[in-house]
């Protein structure tokens, strides 16, 4: 199967599951409400389980850091763009908070490294640079960035929230004790393997597992399909800045790189991947429009089926 077809098949899959949870909730076997509760879980159980199980398990090399902050130089330049059209939109904040999400980060971990597996079977080096970007290079940036930018604007109209409450309330979660307690796992080499550290990290392991399948949960209850037309220029803009400038601004500077081939192509891919559904889920947990970040995420994950393999050809 070539990348082409496992793009398509991957991101339809996806799209699949999101249309049956859809489909379950009109039927009344789920309800919208159910959201929060299921981005609690994600924020607060499954997605820390999987951070500490990836960095823990991780050879942290220092050769990747180049990568990592062209990543992450990217998403910030998107972020500030994003900024912009959504004052010039008029966004409210909570609108603002979600649309700077959808717009800066991507489904890395969730689509971007299967594709270069399928892409690279048989490359260790090409797994690694991608386990290296969607961990760190993209995931890192949206479990601290990201959460920052959620907790600020979803809390924008209460009196008492300042940018320094928002990074105070983000040191204390569950996400980010996972990113320090799994990266000091890494760099101590302590073990991963043992009657004790073996059996602990399959139950990790086993929690990890079920996030994808709960953030599709979340995604699921809470995108509407009424009034997409109101969210045109919206959607438009996402779409541009996620699926066409965000892998435009990686090749600028990876193409004066000397990279090999297939390093080029990694990047390309990781950046061109759809906006992160994860955004619904920070975006229903701390406060900002959900039902808007459903409806960018799904749109992004349509268009993406086009964009990613054309971006892939064009720059890779």
């Amino acid at each position: 199967m070539n990348i082409y077809m496992h793009t398509l098949t991957s991101i339809l899959v996806l799209a699949a599951i999101i249309l049956m949870i859809v489909i379950l909730r009109h039927r009344g076997m789920l309800k919208q409400e159910y959201g929060l509760l299921f981005s609690k879980l994600v924020t607060q159980v499954t997605l820390p389980a999987i951070i500490f199980y990836a960095l823990s398990h991780s050879v942290l090399e220092w050769k990747y850091l180049l990568l990592f902050l062209i990543m992450l130089i990217s998403a910030i330049i998107i972020l500030v763009i994003a900024w912009f059209i959504a004052k010039a939109m008029r966004l409210n904040h909570p609108q603002t908070g979600t649309f700077l999400l959808v717009s800066g980060f991507g489904s890395s971990s969730l689509l971007g490294y299967a594709l270069v597996a399928e892409l690279f079977p048989h490359n260790t080096d090409a797994l690694s640079e991608a386990a290296f970007i969607s961990e760190l290079g993209v995931g890192l940036p949206l479990f601290t960035i990201g959460v920052m930018i959620a907790i600020y604007f979803g809390n924008h109209q209460k009196r008492n929230s300042h940018l320094i409450g928002s990074a105070l309330s983000f040191f204390r979660s569950p996400i980010f004790i996972a990113i320090v307690s799994g990266t000091a796992w890494s760099l101590l080499n302590l073990p991963v393997e043992g009657i004790l550290t073996g059996s602990f990290f399959d139950a990790i392991h086993i929690i990890g597992k079920a996030n994808t399948f709960m953030v599709t949960l979340t995604v699921g209850v809470l995108l509407q399909f009424s009034a997409l037309r109101s969210i045109l220029w919206i959607a438009l803009a996402a779409i541009i800045l996620k699926l066409i400038l965000s892998p435009l601004l990686v090749y600028i500077p990876a193409s004066t790189m000397h990279l090999e081939d297939w390093q080029l192509q990694v990047l390309i891919l990781e950046a061109a991947m759809p906006s992160a559904m994860l955004s619904v889920v920070l975006a229903n947990r701390y406060g900002c429009d959900a039902k808007l970040a459903s409806q960018l995420v799904f749109i992004t994950l349509i268009v993406s089926v086009f964009t990613a393999p054309a971006m892939l050809n064009l720059f890779g």
